[in-house]
């Protein structure tokens, strides 16, 4: 048995972020001689009978391609990054920070479904994420193996706490069943005892991330606020006002300064707060302020259009009905917007703001104006590369002009 790219080691120790979809890499490399000593070829069918097991017990790890337990195991590999070097950096962050790992541990229990809904795929590049990864099938797996072996790769997550050895188990096609958890087999180069017991396993170490401050979310203003840092990127002033867009960038930052790059921004569509816009927030107030009518938009990783979620989709303007895209077009040149400063791994929020008081409204196709309240939080809810999901409220100050961003 072979983990991700160590072929040259057995029985050794890995760690894996027990987030229930990170995955670890684990290949299952076989050779099968017939009566004669003559190489023999493994039917698929008994290739696919192959599973992990516990090397202490025996007990079969769940098989299956949605997660269902502390420990599973399938064919499939979800898309998320096993990057020992950055587990390493945690386990060291442990030492010397344990108090960020207090909140962490005691929920590694209640980690949510792995398989909540995410936002639409956003292509990845090397620069951003590494290499996009998929599942390959069987008939792949078998020609990756080097000569005279047959190999089956699974991926195995864990919401584990605790760490745990497995091996594997092959049941034949005739009922025999081999296994490699025979401790008292020494021998490490794969043929065992030459009665069909085998001595090769790896251990997985869960390892927890840690529940890193407010602060380590977004880039924030450095005058001691929290506020997020607003970049002013354009602006147009007409005879019926002034027209501003800003830019908030919300990333996750390790305390050492290292960035965790933002796969997908997930959707939770069940929250109250989230079921109306859930991808804005929108405010309008009267003449007390400069800042009388706000609302935001988005921007996933390396994007550069912008996002806006109805409602609302119009705005009001003495007695008239307007697009709301169109008033956000008023900030920018030739009357088009765009993201100026994307960046990889990172979502940008945009952050519309006029003199002028307008109110919004929502209209169902072929439906009438109906008047919506003010939005001032949403829920923004973020899945790193490596498959920790980070819950994050986004709020507008009372006087509009600013964001805040808060964990749940």
């Amino acid at each position: 048995m072979f983990v991700e790219n160590d072929a040259h080691l057995q029985n050794a120790r890995y760690p894996l972020l027990n987030n229930k979809r990170q995955q670890l890499r684990v290949t299952v490399r076989l050779a099968a001689k017939d009566a004669a000593g003559n190489v023999a070829t493994i039917p698929k069918s008994d290739l696919d009978q192959i599973r992990l097991i516990d090397y202490n017990t025996s007990a079969l790890i769940d098989y299956n391609d949605n997660f269902s337990g502390d420990w599973t195991s399938s064919w499939h590999h979800r898309g998320f990054i096993w990057d020992r070097g950055f587990l390493d950096s945690i386990r060291s962050l442990r030492l010397e920070q344990p108090q960020l790992f207090e909140t962490s541990d005691s929920s590694a229990d209640d980690a949510v479904d792995p398989d909540a809904k995410v936002s639409e795929p956003i292509e990845q590049t090397s620069e951003s994420f590494g290499p996009v990864l998929i599942s390959p099938s069987m008939d792949a797996t078998l020609a990756d193996c080097p000569g005279g072996y047959q190999c089956v790769t699974f991926y195995v997550s864990t919401g584990a706490r605790a760490a745990r050895r497995l091996a594997a188990r092959i049941t034949n096609g005739d009922g025999t069943v081999f296994r490699s958890n025979y401790s008292d087999v020494t021998d490490d180069l794969g043929e065992g005892d030459k009665r069909g017991r085998f001595n090769s396993s790896f251990e997985v170490e869960p390892v927890s991330f840690p529940s890193l401050p407010n602060e380590n979310f977004g880039d924030r203003k450095a005058d001691g606020s929290g506020y997020l840092r607003d970049t002013l990127v354009t602006s147009n002033k007409f005879s019926g006002g002034e027209y501003r867009a800003f830019e908030q960038h919300v990333n996750i930052r390790m305390p050492n300064g290292r960035k965790v790059p933002i796969k997908s921004v997930t959707s939770h569509p069940g929250d109250a707060d989230g079921a109306i816009g859930g991808e804005m927030m929108w405010a309008s107030r009267g003449p007390v302020t400069r800042s009388k009518t706000t609302f935001t938009y988005i921007s996933y990783p390396g994007e550069s259009h912008v996002r806006m979620q109805e409602p609302p989709n119009w705005y009001g303007d003495n007695g008239r009905f307007l697009k709301l895209y169109s008033l956000l077009a008023a900030a920018f040149t030739n009357y088009t917007p765009r993201i100026f400063n994307p960046r990889a791994g990172e979502v940008v929020i945009g952050h519309f703001l006029t003199d002028q008081n307008y109110q919004f409204y929502y209209r169902a196709q072929g439906g009438a104006e109906h008047q919506v309240p003010n939005k001032m939080i949403m829920p923004l809810h973020l899945m790193d590369i490596y498959g920790t999901e980070h819950r994050l409220r986004l709020g507008l100050v009372s006087t509009h002009n600013y964001l805040t961003l808060n964990k749940v």
